[in-house]
């Protein structure tokens, strides 16, 4: 089974789930196995045990957002509705949640976030006992909530001890991962909490990605590029655009017409191209960094943004 899946109608809390699922090619309990396009730590899977289950990890499903009874091998024909925790913490029925098949996306952005995975795993970034260990190196006072600062100091260390690959220590990346995981997968907050510390490490190895191919767009290493250097960039990357083509793609990222774009407004281009039906005000609110910015350039001076 290649196609993909796309989840839509779930309002309130766990709304989250609505999105596009690409098939990850490994499967679990025998069954095929999707991680959502946008760049969330969410999977459809199969527990082995009766039931579908969307889950922020591939594991028994107990801990999941939303479930169906079947004990079949597709998802889209399993019958009856998908239930999900509401509000009052009670597990009901949903009718609105409906299942689609898509066709698999073969979108460079999205076979980039399909690689995450991969490069996290062979890290150990998928094993609930060192993800523990990593936290509790993370939060050392054990309050249970971490600042941009203490995250900084734990990526530092993590590829100055050889732990992690270099490639994963870039400011503005970090930036990024830091902001999406507050404002978007979080509660809003300064703090990254325990429970959002999967997104966090999901945020920081995708904006490092996008990061290397920024840093390749840009030529002039002024930390934005004009519509010349996107389009040798998006040839480079196996996309070849015309020139007018080209021009419409960096229209869409050069809103005000400046003439230039920077790299929070390639990644909200980028997320357009992964999750199409993405709420355009997160990538409102992500544009919006100035308290990070200011955290990052204390410790690090101007370059770090």
């Amino acid at each position: 089974m290649a196609e993909g899946l796309k989840i839509m109608g779930r309002d309130g809390r766990y709304s989250n789930i609505n999105s596009c699922y690409e098939p990850m090619g490994s499967t679990h309990h025998d069954r095929p196995v999707w991680v959502s396009r946008d760049v969330q730590p969410l999977y459809i899977f199969h527990t082995g045990k009766s039931r579908w289950v969307i889950s922020k990890r591939v594991d028994d499903g107990v801990k999941c957002f939303a479930f169906i009874q079947d004990n079949g091998n597709d998802p889209l024909k399993a019958a009856g509705s998908w239930c999900c925790m509401d509000a009052d913490g009670q597990w009901r029925a949903d009718p609105n949640i409906h299942l689609t098949p898509v066709p698999a996306s073969s979108d460079t952005f999205v076979q980039l976030r399909m690689s995450l995975d991969a490069e996290m795993e062979k890290l150990g970034l998928i094993k609930p006992e060192y993800l523990k260990q990593l936290w509790k190196r993370l939060d050392f006072n054990g309050n249970g909530i971490v600042s941009l600062a203490e995250i900084d100091k734990m990526v530092v260390e993590m590829v100055g001890g050889g732990s992690w690959p270099d490639w994963l220590n870039n400011k503005p990346a970090l930036m990024r991962a830091y902001k999406k995981t507050i404002l978007v997968d979080g509660d809003g907050d300064d703090w990254v909490q325990k429970r959002e510390f999967n997104s966090l490490l999901l945020n920081i190895f995708w904006f490092n990605k996008l990061w290397q191919i920024f840093a390749v767009m840009d030529e002039g290493h002024d930390r934005r590029i004009d519509a010349a250097e996107f389009a040798r960039g998006m040839s480079s990357l196996g996309l070849r655009l015309s020139a007018q083509q080209a021009k419409v793609e960096f229209d869409k990222i050069d809103e005000n017409h400046g003439g230039q774009v920077l790299f929070v407004e390639f990644c909200a281009y980028v997320r357009s191209r992964v999750h199409p039906d993405a709420n355009r005000a997160v990538d409102a609110d992500i544009l919006s960094g100035e308290k990070c910015n200011q955290v990052l350039r204390k410790a690090h001076g101007h370059k770090a943004t």
